[in-house]
């Protein structure tokens, strides 16, 4: 049985799931489930399932408990509404962290299972997996991620607006900006390590008159064989932190999805605050550098993703790293003039030591920044040799540069709502 680690997703097979979550004896949490629509958000109550309401979504989703450690849950897939996108498993408790109750583990009769770890954890709710749609398959992945206000912080997470007696009432509208100073003060408390880089992210946008806008953010990754010594060196790490630092502020998920491109395109899964260290030997573990390297390949594999997502009108920041040129030129080139009526947003980075022939390593991705026959100029280009070496105000004065005229024209054009 193959296990996922955390941020990581496989494909589901079976229609009729069923989802066992275990704990240890004596931890009592509450497990539950969310049937989350546009934007993971739930419509109502009815759309929690646990031990008090067992059966929902017309009985697309039921839970049973088998044991005082163990709560199953049945879905059919098949059955669910068109707009359900996800399904969120969760776990709750009252009056203390998990910190010190066990790990939780999942089992999927028939598909993966996954260890959700809870050594050190401070906080009193956690999403422990999800089940989501990706055009017309399903998959699922280890989220782990914890919520310090227990319950209360979870139900609003999944919008569901939680009255001062903690009862939920009925779910609010998605924002399409972000607060920041929230965002920061939740931060502080869970990844208190990036909470300087956010705030340089903020920053810029402050300088540039732009509100902090609602989006997806997406790194790809560049893991052909010459990236040898920036993964070795410890320098991909600092720039997975930098990137994560633009889906801790951009993200009501607090997350970024990672790809990963040499010859062949991998969906390594989500990193957030909890799993990003280490990134690089788990990575490289999975996905051992390769040879070739192909952008249009790896674009095509990223418009397939989002695409199913394009319906809720956030827009996607795909942060795009190489240290090279592409194998697959033609194919590059479709792909962006196409994205361009898409709400996506290209962000190239080039890893590119000066050299003998470095001007023909970035003259491609300069070709792609001022490729004229767009729609609206959907891509950016800048190199930098060492991704740890400039200063946060400096990177992400790269990084965030044409991404709000961007947004703006991409309104203009009705590509955004």
């Amino acid at each position: 049985m193959t296990s996922l680690t955390p941020g990581t997703n496989l494909p589901l097979t079976a229609r009729s799931p069923l989802l066992t979550v275990s704990q240890l004896a004596g931890a009592n949490a509450d497990i539950s489930a969310f049937v989350l629509y546009a934007g993971g958000k739930v419509r109502g109550d009815d759309d929690m399932c646990f031990f008090n309401q067992t059966s929902v979504a017309g009985g697309a989703v039921t839970t049973t408990r088998g044991s005082d450690t163990d709560t199953s849950f049945a879905l059919l897939l098949d059955q669910l509404a068109a707009d359900v996108e996800k399904i969120a498993i969760t776990a709750t408790l009252d009056a203390r962290s998990f910190d010190g109750v066990g790990d939780l583990e999942i089992t999927c009769e028939n598909g993966p299972s996954m260890t959700v770890p809870t050594s050190g954890r401070s906080e009193k709710a956690l999403i422990l997996a999800e089940v989501y749609r990706r055009g017309d398959d399903w998959k699922i992945r280890n989220v782990s991620q914890g919520f310090h206000g227990g319950l209360a912080a979870l139900a609003t997470h999944f919008g569901v607006e939680v009255t001062n007696d903690g009862q939920a009432a009925e779910p609010v509208p998605q924002k399409r900006t972000v607060d920041l100073a929230k965002r920061i003060t939740k931060l502080e408390k869970e990844a208190p390590a990036l909470v300087s880089l956010v705030k340089s992210v903020g920053v810029n946008l402050e300088k540039r008159g732009s509100p902090v806008p609602a989006a997806k953010v997406c790194l790809c990754l560049d893991i052909s064989g010459s990236m040898t010594r920036l993964f070795s060196s410890g320098k991909i790490d600092k720039l997975v932190e930098r990137a994560l630092a633009l889906g801790l502020t951009f993200d009501d998920d607090g997350e970024i999805d990672v790809f990963l491109f040499g010859k062949d395109t991998h969906e390594y899964g989500t990193v957030n605050g909890t799993n990003y260290q280490g990134f690089s030997a788990r990575a490289l573990k999975d996905h051992p550098l390769e040879g070739g390297t192909r952008y249009g390949k790896a674009m095509g594999a990223i418009r397939q993703f989002y695409a199913p997502d394009f319906k809720d009108g956030l827009p996607v920041f795909v942060f795009f790293v190489t240290d090279g040129s592409t194998d697959d030129k033609p194919l590059t080139l479709k792909h962006l003039k196409e994205s361009a009526d898409e709400p996506i947003f290209w962000k190239y980075m080039g890893l590119i030591q000066e050299g003998f022939f470095s001007s023909n390593r970035t003259s491609f991705l300069q070709d792609l920044d001022d490729l004229p026959g767009r729609t609206v100029d959907n891509a950016d280009f800048f190199n930098v040799a060492d991704p740890s070496a400039p200063a946060p105000d400096e990177f992400y004065d790269e990084v965030i540069d044409e991404f709000p005229e961007w947004l703006a024209a991409a309104r203009d054009a009705g590509i955004l709502n």
